[in-house]
């Protein structure tokens, strides 16, 4: 195994240590290092100019992943991001649920890392988490995560960084279809089609899923539908207005651990969302306008175990969450802009198992209204940008955020930049009002984030590379203590990560492309699903008709437990992916998971499948 490791350095140094004269051409890519993001600043900045780091991930990438849900391909490319799995396909629910998110340490899971799509928040109100069986590869143009503090723009749940999966939308007039359908091993295929179309000023994109398998284990069936449809209409030269309604229907089952098999155990739930925006673009002012509404209806069987007997109720909750989003950008003299926005949430929901003794939450309702200022400058080869948010949320009050960063170029291939930015996470519902342990009394977290990075261009902007430094300090973290022998949520938690991570790509010619990222994370508290060391590296080759695509993720010291005894997770995942394009609309692929076939956990007692084939065929008309 070490020899193959080597093996794999010494082929990507090989490469990026390789003459100029190799690059044959450099079409540029939406996932290079070298292009503009939104994510940090709500309007196009070069991410060089941008003084947080933001990580990409473009459609090519979410595509040859063959992924129905698009977190697995989205953690392969980014540093410090990973997300936990049990199984071929699908996440699920409730207790044994894998998809939990970590970024530089911080988990979604706890609602410390925001996911968005389309600058929307999306999460489960009463838990506060984010549910990753919902969102789509399919319906994902690209993906910016920034890695980092985000709370200025975004508000609570960012404190650790934020997830934007920026939908797709047709750009040239006609009509596009995209119909993908695979099949393999453990009885899994999946199915997705995808319809823009444009026409005048009129588009429309409109995307359908479906993803089965049995699983690798007994009593690991996962099956979803998704769908989404997405309306564009250009109002006059300065204004467009939009319209999008997504719904996702997913079962999946637990199996339980290896010694302690679960019986009965699934999930069945359906979540959802609508929303309407107004976008003003002129040419000294620009905006926006977003109303949006989420919704979940979960029914949940926990099990039993070996000896125990079936429920004799389910868990049902219903969760919503309404929002309004606004700001406008204006600038006020040459090389500034300065933001103003406003952000309104109305959330809530109900839990029960028995609807008359077991009664967890009952329309629980709570409402968030925040306003924020960010002003960014340019002066010459520096940017300067500050920002400061005031939240004001009904259950604990005011809360003040702010952020500044800089950036310089002191070469047109050249960047170093430093941020540093506060984040928070209000307490969730159930740390709020539920079990046992609930305080109604509980504050939000905090954390600062302080990140160095720099990069560099090559080869005429071939090869670009990136190295960031950051240093993250939370406190008042919500962690359940005994009090009078009886558990309480209390703010008495604190903690500091700090790493580095890298990142680099490199199109070498119009057939070949090459990419890695590296990321140590050092925590002085221990936290599971996030690894110490993680490593990736793939090779994209298109000669002609033929493709092929190799990747390898390396995961050392995961930690699946912490304290006495803690027990840690070390494999490497080898991916791999070959196509044919018979002609310009139909292609045939084969695509393997695992060909090293490791035995690896990245949940305690959830082993993951052995080598996985799945194979099909694409068509784009």
């Amino acid at each position: 195994m070490k020899d193959l490791l080597r093996l794999a350095a010494a082929i990507l140094l090989a490469a990026t240590l390789s003459p100029a004269n190799l690059m044959a051409d450099n079409q540029e890519r939406t996932d290079t290092l070298a292009t503009s993001v939104i994510t940090g600043t709500r309007m196009s900045v070069l991410r060089d100019a941008l003084p947080a780091p933001v990580s990409v991930v473009g459609r090519a990438s979410i595509a040859t992943s063959d992924e129905t849900a698009v977190m697995p391909a989205v953690m392969e490319q980014v540093p410090g991001l990973f997300v936990t799995s049990r199984g071929v396909t699908g996440y699920g629910v409730s207790n044994g649920a894998a998809g939990a998110i970590s970024l530089r340490g911080f988990g979604a899971g706890a609602g410390r890392v925001i996911i968005l799509i389309d600058g929307h928040p999306q999460f489960e109100s009463i838990y506060g988490h984010p549910v990753a069986d919902e969102y789509m590869a399919a319906n994902a143009q690209r993906v910016e995560v920034s890695r980092g503090a985000a709370s200025v723009l975004y508000g609570s749940n960012a404190m650790g960084g934020a997830i934007n999966i920026i939908t797709r939308k047709p750009v040239k007039d006609g009509n596009s279809v995209d119909f993908k359908a695979m099949g393999g091993s453990y009885g899994t295929y999946r199915v997705s089609f995808a319809d823009n179309y444009k026409k005048g000023r009129f588009t429309s994109s409109v995307t359908l899923g479906h993803d089965r398998t049995e699983g690798h284990r007994e009593s690991s069936a996962y099956h979803s539908t998704n769908g989404m449809v997405k309306l564009g209409y250009q109002l006059s030269s300065a204004w467009k207005a939009g319209a999008n309604v997504s719904l996702m229907k997913a079962y999946s089952e637990n199996p339980g651990t290896v010694s302690a098999p679960m019986f009965d155990g699934w999930s069945d739930i359906i979540r959802g969302m609508a929303g309407l925006s107004l976008e003003n673009k002129y040419e000294k002012t620009s905006g926006n306008i977003d109303l949006y509404y989420n919704f979940g209806d979960h029914t949940i069987n926990d099990g039993y175990n070996q000896g125990g007997k079936p429920r004799e109720f389910l868990f049902h909750g219903t969760d919503f969450t309404a929002g309004l989003s606004a700001y406008q950008m204006v600038p006020l003299f040459t090389g500034n802009t300065l933001t103003v926005g406003t952000d309104l949430i109305y959330y809530g929901g109900n839990a029960y198992r028995d609807p008359v003794k077991e009664i967890y939450a009952d329309h629980k309702k709570l409402n968030e209204e925040a306003v924020y200022v960010f002003d960014q400058q340019t002066f010459g080869r520096f940017m300067f940008n500050a920002g400061i948010r005031f939240d004001y949320h009904s259950s604990y009050g005011a809360e003040w955020i702010p952020q500044v960063g800089i950036s310089y170029m002191p070469g047109d291939n050249t960047t170093i930049k430093a941020s540093a930015s506060k984040g928070f996470r209000m307490p969730n519902m159930r740390e709020l009002y539920m079990y046992a342990s609930a305080n109604s009394e509980l504050l939000p977290e905090e954390a600062w984030s302080y990140d160095l990075t720099f990069g560099q261009h090559f080869l005429g902007g071939a090869l670009n590379t990136e190295l960031s430094l950051f240093y993250t300090k939370g406190s008042n973290i919500i962690e359940v203590v005994r009090e009078n022998g009886k558990p309480q949520n209390r703010n008495v938690g604190a903690f500091t990560n700090k790493g580095v991570e890298f990142a680099a790509d490199w199109r070498v010619n119009r057939a070949l492309s090459l990419n890695a990222n590296y990321s140590f994370l050092k925590m002085d508290v221990l936290y599971t699903g996030a690894p110490v060391h993680k490593a990736y590296a793939g090779i994209d080759w298109t000669p002609g008709r033929f493709s092929a695509n190799l990747g390898v993720m390396m995961i050392r010291d995961l930690y699946l437990s912490t304290g006495e005894g803690a027990v840690t997770s070390n494999y490497i995942d080898l991916k791999a992916r070959v196509g044919y394009k018979f002609n310009d609309w139909l292609q045939v692929f084969a695509r393997g998971m695992n060909l090293l076939n490791q035995e690896y956990e990245t949940m305690l007692g959830y082993p993951e499948p052995g080598i996985t084939i799945l194979g099909g065929i694409s068509i784009s008309l």
